[in-house]
């Protein structure tokens, strides 16, 4: 232990190499000062956190924390012994223990000892797949909304990713739409298995789904339409979908899509679709989404935006999409006289009545009641 005469007046500490806990309570005794702790890695066997002694920090008041060799008892260990007003704290967790994931054990360990703390997120990474035991749902209780934050869930190629996080306006809360928090949870795939068997999409998908409820849908490849359906089939409680691009050749429904896919897709409200390469990708979405309410797109760099417009409202009101009110439609450089152009267009051959239309950017808006 410090004393006094050797103490450091450092405020701001960032280990970004491995450490054992003996070496960080070793450096930590001379800084009494410190404000920011930023610990990037810790080694594995280290059982010094078992016997770790208080530490008073007045001044302490953002930790973060990114360790692969560290358990929930041990973290809470740490936490405990540092007594500090935090209130910051951001942890990243790569050990595989499913007690991450318990959210009463959160919250007993923030109330009884982080009674200050303002921001928080908590990532844990998991690729080795324990019994999980808990109820569903955990982090949608009365503390976690209160505070603002949502649980999260991403896969990738070799991982899933829990994250626990700062709730952030979505695509889909327009104008003044009210947040659901209870229904708040997004599942992100960012490695669909494009060319191999997607075994391991479902398997991931599945053992998220033991945990969370998944009520949001972003996909951040290229995906196929076969692909697409196959995971929706999995999902029966979205209300959103967003895509990064669509592989389809067709607008028709494909009596081979999995069993219950059409029933899921049919609950979709709101449909985002980031890159647009056919007409055909459009149809697709509106024949498996006959409840949507809002449409985002980007219009098809080949065609007009009058006869991209026309085609869609066109398909709409053939098809007597009535639940569809709210069409966004990204166009490169888009302005006043475009908004006109799309006036006299939708006036002249009366397609819409009702309705009003205007941009903001490159994002054309376009409502009807």
């Amino acid at each position: 232990m410090a004393i006094e005469k050797q103490f450091s007046t450092i405020e701001y500490l960032h280990i970004a190499h491995w450490y054992t806990f003996d070496e960080l309570f070793a450096l930590i005794s001379y800084t009494p000062q410190l404000r920011h702790l930023n610990l990037s890695h810790a080694n594995q066997n280290d059982s010094a956190i078992e016997t770790m002694l208080p530490f008073t920090f007045d001044n302490l008041t953002y930790i973060k924390m990114y360790t692969n060799y560290i358990n929930f008892d041990e973290f809470e260990i740490f936490i405990k012994n540092i007594y500090s007003k935090l209130k910051v704290l951001y942890v990243t967790f790569l050990y595989q223990d499913i007690t991450f994931l318990y959210a009463y054990r959160w919250e007993q360990l923030i109330l009884r000892y982080l009674s200050q703390l303002e921001k928080f997120s908590l990532k844990y990474s998991e690729y080795k797949y324990s019994i999980y035991s808990g109820e569903r749902n955990q982090f949608i209780s009365p503390f976690w909304i209160e505070r603002k934050l949502i649980f999260n869930v991403e896969i990738n190629e070799n991982n899933i990713l829990y994250l626990v996080c700062p709730y952030k306006k979505k695509w889909y809360e327009y104008n003044n739409s009210t947040v659901e928090y209870l229904t708040s949870t997004q599942l992100t795939i960012k490695y669909v298995f494009y060319y191999e068997a997607a075994n391991d999409l479902f398997i991931y998908t599945k053992r998220i789904l033991n945990i969370v409820q998944i009520y949001h849908l972003d996909i951040e490849q290229k995906i196929s339409i076969g692909r697409l359906m196959q995971i929706i089939h999995l999902l029966p409680d979205l209300i959103t979908l967003k895509m990064n691009s669509l592989t389809c050749h067709q607008s028709r429904i494909n009596k081979e899509f999995p069993t219950c896919s059409l029933e899921h897709a049919s609950k979709i409200k709101k449909v985002y679709l980031e890159k647009t390469q056919a007409i055909q990708e459009i149809y697709f979405l509106l024949n498996i989404c006959p409840h949507m309410e809002f449409l985002n797109i980007e219009s098809i760099k080949s065609m007009t935006i009058e006869l991209f417009v026309r085609n869609i409202l066109n398909k709409i009101n053939k098809d007597h999409h009535k639940d569809l009110r709210l069409l966004c439609i990204y166009v490169s450089k888009a302005d006043d006289n475009m908004i006109k152009s799309l006036n006299k267009m939708i006036d002249n051959e009366k397609i819409l009545s009702n309705y009003t239309i205007h941009h903001e950017l490159d994002n054309i808006y376009l409502q009807w009641k």
